[in-house]
C-alpha cells in the first residue's frame, strides 16, 4: 500500500469505524505525509475520536529531518499543526523527537526547541540516537554528537514539555 494509496483510505476507514456506536476511536503514529485534509475533516466531524494526535516529527532541522529521510520540512510540519488546530476542536499533539542525529549541532536543536515552544505539545517521546545496524544512517553518518550532549539535550526537552 503505498502512501497515496494509505492518505487517501485511511480517512474513509475512519469515518466508517466512527459511524459505529464505539465510546472512543485512537490511531497511533500517525506520520505527517500521511495527515491529509480529508482526515482532519474525519476528526473534526466525529466527537467519539480521540483528540490526541500522535504526529512525529524527530527533529527540526530541514538538513536533519532530509538525513533522516523524512518527506517534509519543519515548516510544512508547522503549517499543517496549525491547520489542525483550527479544524479540530480540543485537540492536543503528541510527538517523537530524535535527540542527537549525526550532524545534530547546538543550533540545529534550537531548531527542535523551537518547533516544541511553538506545538505546546501534550507529550514527546524523546530518543536519543543510536547507530542502528544495517540501517542507512549507520552506513552513511557518523554518530558525531556526544552521549553527553545527548542527555543534556534530552534532559531540556524533557523538563520543558513532559514536566510541565
Amino acid at each position: 500500500m503505498g502512501k497515496k494509496r494509505f492518505k487517501s483510505l485511511f480517512p474513509e476507514l475512519l469515518e466508517k469505524v466512527a459511524q459505529k456506536d464505539l465510546e472512543k476511536i485512537s490511531f497511533v503514529s500517525n506520520n505527517p505525509w500521511d495527515f491529509s485534509d480529508d482526515l482532519i475533516e474525519v476528526i473534526a466531524k466525529y466527537k467519539n475520536i480521540d483528540r490526541l494526535i500522535h504526529l512525529p516529527f524527530q527533529a527540526g532541522d530541514d538538513e536533519i529531518l532530509k538525513k533522516m529521510n523524512r518527506n517534509y520540512t519543519k515548516q510544512e510540519y508547522l503549517d499543517l499543526v496549525k491547520k489542525i488546530k483550527d479544524k479540530i476542536e480540543g485537540v492536543k499533539i503528541s510527538t517523537d523527537i530524535i535527540i542527537g542525529f549525526p550532524g545534530e549541532t547546538d543550533e540545529k536543536f534550537e531548531e527542535t526547541v523551537d518547533i516544541c515552544k511553538q506545538v505546546g505539545f501534550e507529550v514527546a517521546y524523546l530518543n536519543k540516537y543510536s547507530p542502528r545496524p544495517g540501517t542507512v544512517s549507520e552506513k552513511l553518518y557518523k554518530d558525531d554528537v556526544p552521549m553527553k550532549t545527548k542527555k543534556e539535550r534530552w534532559i531540556r526537552l524533557e523538563e520543558m514539555i513532559n514536566k510541565k
